[in-house]
């Protein structure tokens, strides 16, 4: 049995709901407010009548809440640019966002996204027993957990990232979203790095060959480190990338500008996760 991990993404979370909850972040509202807004705002869809404690909205709402309210103070200022690039980017290209957030908060999200992109290098479709199979292997035996891989099989549809085939409980990946923009690149990269728990990684081994990132193709020319991620040289030719301190300033939501030349500094310690001082590129 795999290390057991709580699921918290347990429900069907849609596009919409998730558009509310960040516009009524961005406005400013209260956690309080806004999670009062959206239990209004879901009344009429979800446990339609129910005011039973922890009844399916309730669920949802807590999701919502997790991913862009009450996130951890280490992903606080990755949680605010986020917001910001949602604001940025064009309507098509803000599930990247979405994504980001998700893995960044949910490992049964990020566990799940990383099987099905494995599978997906190898076969054309994937099913909702294979995955379930494959978590459960991870996360041990559980009812809830089938039915946790259900529900995020229906977000992911919802999202557009996989759809369904002729058969019953087979999915195929739809076109891979293609992330041109260097705040956006950077910060999705980020939040794979979120998800597997800090580690440090080869940069072009992170853009091409992260499983969890198969909804998109991303090009390293487009990364650019901000003050939460370090880069230094691995041997000759290679540059990795780790995780430096969260505990910084986001970026102001300003017009954009064009970020200064990438200037990576060779390490001079033997241990690649020894720190060292963070590029700037930001004027």
């Amino acid at each position: 049995m795999g290390q057991r991990i709580t699921i918290g993404f347990s429900q069907l979370i849609k596009p919409a709901w998730l558009d509310m909850t960040v516009q009524q972040k961005l406005e400013g509202h209260s956690p309080k407010l806004i999670r009062a807004k959206l239990d209004q705002f879901l009344s009429d869809q979800i446990s339609v009548g129910s005011t039973a404690k922890g009844n399916t909205r309730q669920k949802t709402v807590s999701i919502l809440s997790k991913m862009w309210l009450n996130v951890p103070k280490p992903i606080e200022s990755f949680r605010n640019d986020g917001l910001i690039l949602f604001k940025r980017m064009p309507k098509n290209t803000q599930i990247a966002v979405y994504w980001g957030m998700a893995m960044a908060s949910y490992p049964f999200f990020a566990t799940s996204a990383e099987i099905v992109g494995r599978l997906l290098r190898l076969q054309n479709e994937i099913s909702t027993a294979q995955l379930q199979k494959r978590i459960t292997e991870k996360m041990g035996e559980r009812e809830t957990i089938k039915r946790a891989v259900r529900q995020l099989i229906r977000t992911w549809v919802e999202w557009g990232i996989l759809k369904p085939t002729d058969k019953k409980g087979q999915f195929v990946a739809t076109d891979v979203l293609i992330l041109t923009n260097t705040e956006m690149t950077t910060w999705i990269l980020e939040g794979a790095l979120i998800a597997s728990k800090g580690d440090s990684a080869i940069l072009h081994s992170l853009v091409n060959y992260t499983p969890a990132l198969f909804p998109f193709k991303l090009s390293s020319s487009y990364f650019i480190p901000n003050e939460r991620i370090e880069t230094f040289n691995q041997g000759v030719n290679d540059v990795s990338v780790a995780l430096s301190d969260y505990n910084v300033e986001p970026i102001k939501p300003s017009p954009k500008v064009s970020p200064t030349r990438k200037k990576t500094k060779k390490r001079q310690t033997k241990s690649p996760r020894s720190k060292s001082k963070p590029i700037n590129t930001h004027d």
